[in-house]
């Protein structure tokens, strides 16, 4: 798995890339400060995941994920920050992020959000999920979850395109469909979920422990 960080805090930066040799000493991790540089590597090389700090010198957390999916990005974007308001980690996944993870999280809670995104789930923080619901610890699979029974294959390829954050052409492009198709799976996957939009999508497989990579 490769692993691009982007942050502007090098005390920070370092500290997760430290995390992370531990979590997943085999993964390859690069740093960059700025979402110009980030863009440039994104266009380079494929990775899987992206760690975005929201709060940027040079771009906010929404102009950072537009500019990181216009140049091609495919992979999850998992954003970061200091501000851990319900208001901005909802706004962070209905632009497309596939996570959110408090810079304020200790040492231990990191870890841990950390292991999940690496295990391909959605994290939320507990606070923004739904409280009648506690978060997952199990890891699930769409085709083992019976609400996707009536969904083909390439329904659920799709769910989890969109779970991941990618705009509907990104999705077309990768798994080689039109757009207008894209729409037309995104209905049922939506119908069968019992959601309206990616948003409630995503917030739904971080507390059912959905595997989305």
């Amino acid at each position: 798995m490769r692993v691009l960080m982007v942050d502007d805090h090098q005390m920070f930066l370092q500290g997760l890339k430290q995390l992370l040799s531990v979590i997943a000493p085999a993964l390859t991790v690069d740093t960059c400060a700025d979402i110009t540089q980030a863009a440039q590597r994104v266009n380079v090389f494929a990775y899987d995941l992206v760690l975005l700090d929201w709060h940027l010198a040079d771009s906010e957390g929404g102009q950072s994920l537009r500019l990181l999916r216009d140049a091609g990005c495919a992979a999850r974007i998992v954003v970061l920050s200091g501000d851990a308001s319900t208001a901005l980690i909802q706004h962070a996944i209905e632009l497309g992020a596939a996570g959110f993870i408090p810079k304020a999280y200790s040492s231990e809670m990191m870890v841990a959000a950390l292991d999940q995104v690496l295990q391909g789930r959605i994290f939320l923080p507990a606070a923004a999920l739904n409280p009648q619901r506690d978060a997952s610890t199990r890891q699930l699979q769409p085709e083992a979850d019976p609400r996707f029974a009536g969904l083909t294959a390439r329904q659920i390829d799709v769910y989890r395109a969109a779970a991941r954050g990618l705009p509907n052409k990104l999705i077309a492009r990768e798994l080689h469909i039109a757009e207008s198709t894209v729409k037309t799976h995104l209905t049922a996957v939506y119908a069968a979920l019992g959601v309206h939009s990616r948003a409630e999508a995503a917030y739904q497989a971080s507390r059912d422990g959905i595997h989305i990579a």
